[in-house]
């Protein structure tokens, strides 16, 4: 029986890129094209919005909110099946995956501590994310439907700063395991609550100020410069990869 567990956030920590920017455009650009003026259009204003949250310095809970907004409509089968289309892409290029945090995840689990993602992106992306990397559990954002179309809302808690804290501690609370017998990896300043919330809190350096915090506390650090990888660079709403989420 698993009585430990590492929690991992996902973009910028396994992957080099921000899942829900990435599906953004390959839903656009590559799933539903952009064949015409009135989808040319659409693309444009929503990324633009996006764009702006994001360079205004909003908070990611906002961010992510707005995101899903625009799901309002869209068809639960398509989603989920361009989702799947989006993960193949991934997957198949293992330049995408952070090598050292993949390791540190699989020499946990040959100890028998168990993987879980903890992630403001959410669960129809991350699904086929997981099963290529073996995780079982996910700490993610579930988006409200009527059992066809997307209502545009997602169920609580919003799994982003304290919202992964109390992910993690419910999740914990429900298998009577102990934080402190727990580790946890994330990159960004805004997984702080996160790796507070257990044990073994592991900074995957890349954000100068989540450094800072790492080194005052004593946690361990990764130094894998992630958001220097070209993979990181992508066009529409792919550029802003280091910025949300």
């Amino acid at each position: 029986m698993t009585n430990s567990y590492a929690f991992f956030d996902v973009d910028g920590t396994l992957l080099r890129l921000k899942s829900m920017f990435s599906f953004h455009d390959f839903w656009y650009q590559r799933w539903i094209g952009l064949d015409s003026d009135a989808r040319v259009e659409e693309y444009e204003d929503v990324t633009a919005i996006m764009r702006a949250l994001v360079e205004s310095g909003e908070q990611r809970e906002l961010i992510n909110r707005r995101y899903y907004e625009f799901f309002s409509g869209r068809s639960v089968e398509e989603v989920e099946r361009c989702a799947q289309a989006w993960a193949r892409t991934v997957v198949a290029d293992p330049r995408i995956f952070v090598t050292d945090v993949i390791d540190e995840l699989e020499a946990l689990r040959a100890k028998g501590v168990e993987p879980v993602f903890v992630s403001g992106s959410f669960i129809e992306v991350l699904s086929p994310i997981a099963d290529h990397l073996g995780v079982s559990h996910m700490l993610a954002t579930r988006l409200l439907h009527d059992g066809k179309t997307y209502t545009g809302r997602f169920r609580a808690p919003q799994t982003i700063g304290e919202g992964k804290a109390l992910a993690i501690s419910e999740f914990l609370a429900e298998r009577s395991t102990l934080p402190t017998d727990c580790w946890a990896f994330g990159d960004d300043i805004s997984d702080v609550p996160m790796l507070e919330a257990v044990g073994r809190p592991v900074a995957v350096i890349g954000d100068s100020a989540l450094s800072s915090t790492a080194r005052a506390r004593g946690w361990k650090c990764l130094h894998i410069c992630a958001s220097d990888d070209p993979l990181m660079i992508r066009e529409g709403l792919g550029a802003l990869v280091g910025e949300a989420t």
